[in-house]
């Protein structure tokens, strides 16, 4: 199977979203389901996933915001994985 995961998407709105929600965005596989997501993230960034919100764009690319639970900050995983 392709990479569910294929990188962070880093947009002003996702930074506010990180900022404030606790919340990261990814660009992922059109195929991979939600909890396929989001048990990824979680090995990946060793984090706790609360929540995941999908969406398919007009470009034909999915998009998902992935919520991390309370334990884990968005800001230090995103500058644990190359977004700062």
């Amino acid at each position: 199977m392709t990479d569910v995961v294929k990188h962070p998407h880093v947009t002003e709105k996702a930074m506010d979203k990180m900022d404030f929600e606790n919340k990261l965005q990814f660009i992922c596989d059109t195929g991979a389901t939600k909890p396929e997501i989001a048990e990824t993230v979680a090995q990946r960034f060793d984090v706790t996933v609360e929540d995941v919100t999908t969406m398919v764009t007009m470009d034909g690319t999915k998009k998902a915001t992935v919520r991390l639970s309370e334990d884990d900050d968005a800001q230090e995983v995103a500058s644990r994985i190359g977004v700062f």
